[in-house]
């Protein structure tokens, strides 16, 4: 597996993102997992905030995915926002349409379309970013805690094999910036026991659980290489400065920052 810090960090027209090499250098392929400068947003959620909840400036939200789609070369009406659910519900989009559905409640999309870019936002979650080399199909996975129960990611890589025919080893897998089992404690009623291998005991019913090893091993049960995996090894709460963090700021002074992956041609 490929690890990215923040020496990996790159900026396009002033907006600081992270891209994994090998998706890169597919042609057709353009992505990258932002972070949270660069924007227009006011405090509390300054500045690159893509969120649409708890009260945020929709005006503000608007010019940053605007900032975002300039900067990247798309068009913003092609830019598909999911209302993620914390479920695992999983949008397939094979059919094209001039303008993006809305009030999606899905967490996951899959599709072969071209000029479509999928989006997902977090603020601690597990973004995860697809692409099949060789059928030219995206996928982008929003994994938080409730997700990865349910497991989500396996059960994107059982769509795109379903629904478009897609062979494991031709998929490359990007895992986003997310908080880490330095950070991110839960209690017992909502840990689940596979996720023992993962975890540390925190004491008194806690435990510390690392999302990103979790959802990697549900993939590596599906068939997927490690060396098919990079990860974008930071936690979102120790590193606050680059990224909105849930955990860090509360729910009502937090944004969400984007990670997108998209067809060109």
């Amino acid at each position: 597996m490929n690890i990215l810090d923040r020496s990996a960090l790159r900026t396009n027209n002033g907006l600081p993102f992270f891209e994994t090499p090998e998706i890169a250098r597919i042609k057709w392929v353009r992505h990258g997992f932002m972070t949270r400068q660069g924007g227009l947003s006011p405090p509390p959620y300054e500045s690159l905030n893509v969120g649409n909840t708890h009260g945020y400036l929709s005006e503000d939200v608007t010019k940053n995915r605007d900032l975002i789609a300039t900067a990247f070369g798309f068009d913003r009406n092609r830019l598909v926002m999911l209302r993620q659910v914390h479920q695992d519900r999983i949008l397939v989009l094979k059919e094209p349409f001039h303008t993006p559905p809305s009030s999606l409640e899905y967490d996951a999309m899959v599709t072969n379309l071209p000029s479509l870019f999928l989006g997902i936002r977090t603020a601690d979650c597990l973004p995860i970013l697809i692409a099949d080399r060789s059928k030219k199909v995206i996928a982008a996975i929003h994994a938080g805690r409730s997700g990865t129960a349910l497991h989500i990611t396996s059960k994107v890589l059982k769509a795109m094999r379903d629904e478009f025919g897609c062979s494991r080893g031709d998929l490359l897998i990007a895992m986003g910036p997310s908080i880490g089992p330095c950070c991110y404690e839960i209690d017992q009623q909502v840990f689940q026991s596979e996720w023992k291998p993962f975890s540390a005991s925190a004491g008194e019913g806690k435990w510390m659980v690392d999302l990103t090893r979790i959802n990697n091993h549900q993939m590596e049960k599906e068939g997927i290489a490690r060396d098919q995996i990079v990860r974008v090894d930071l936690c979102t709460r120790c590193n606050s400065d680059l990224f909105f963090s849930y955990r860090k700021e509360g729910r009502r002074s937090t944004g969400r920052q984007l990670s997108f992956i998209g067809i060109t041609e």
